[in-house]
C-alpha cells in the first residue's frame, strides 16, 4: 500500500482535494495497520500450532474452500500458493501431521484427493480466534447496514487490488472471493 499521490488528478483537481488526500492518506495508513496487526495475530497462532507462513497460508485456503463448498484439491493448492506439488505435498503433509487437515479421495473422481480442513482443527482455531470473533463482531455493531456494505465492497476491491499486484510482481491470486467485488481499473 501506497499514499496517495496528489499529483494524481482525481486528488488534485478535486473540490476538497486537501482533505480528500488526507481522508486517502488516513485509510492507506489504517489498513497498513490493520495487515500489520493480522499478521501479528496469524504469527502467533502458527507459533502456537507449530506452523510456518505458508502453512498457515495453506490452512486458510483450505478453510475458505471449504466454505465456499468448494473442496481444494493438492495441485490447486500448490497453484495458489505459487509452490511445486512436490511443495504443496510437503505442507499438506506437515499440516496432517499436526492434525490440521485431512486429505480424501473425491466421490465422483477417486483419482483427485480432496485436501480437508479437519474437525480438531476447527476446535483449535476457534479458542485461539474466538475472543478475536467476539471484538469483530462488537466493532461491525458500530456500524448500520449499508455502512458495512460499504466496508465490505472497499475491501473486496481492495483485496482485488492486492492480488492484482501480487500477480504483476510474480505471485498468483489465490482463491478469489467471490462475494467481492472486481478492483476499480486503474486510470
Amino acid at each position: 500500500m501506497t499514499d496517495p499521490d496528489p499529483a494524481h488528478p482525481d486528488v488534485r483537481d478535486a473540490p476538497g482535494a486537501p482533505a480528500r488526500a488526507g481522508a486517502r492518506r488516513d485509510v492507506v495508513t489504517a489498513m497498513q495497520r490493520l495487515t500489520t496487526e493480522s499478521q501479528r495475530v496469524a504469527q502467533a497462532f502458527a507459533a502456537q500450532q507449530g506452523l510456518g507462513h505458508i502453512d498457515l497460508e495453506a490452512l486458510l485456503h483450505v478453510m475458505q474452500a471449504e466454505q465456499r463448498g468448494d473442496p481444494v484439491t493438492s495441485g490447486r493448492l500448490g497453484d495458489v500458493l505459487g509452490v511445486t506439488s512436490g511443495a504443496a505435498t510437503g505442507v499438506i503433509d506437515r499440516l496432517e501431521r499436526a492434525g490440521h487437515v485431512h486429505r480424501t479421495r473425491d466421490e465422483v473422481d477417486r483419482r483427485r484427493v480432496i485436501v480437508r480442513y479437519d474437525e480438531a482443527a476447527r476446535a483449535v482455531a476457534g479458542r485461539f480466534f474466538g475472543p478475536l470473533g467476539a471484538l469483530s463482531d462488537r466493532v461491525m455493531a458500530g456500524y448500520d447496514d449499508a455502512e458495512l456494505q460499504t466496508v465490505r465492497r472497499f475491501l473486496g476491491e481492495m483485496a482485488a487490488a492486492m492480488g492484482e499486484h501480487a500477480r504483476t510482481v510474480g505471485r498468483p491470486d489465490p482463491d478469489p472471493d467471490p462475494t467481492s467485488s472486481p478492483a476499480p481499473e486503474a486510470p
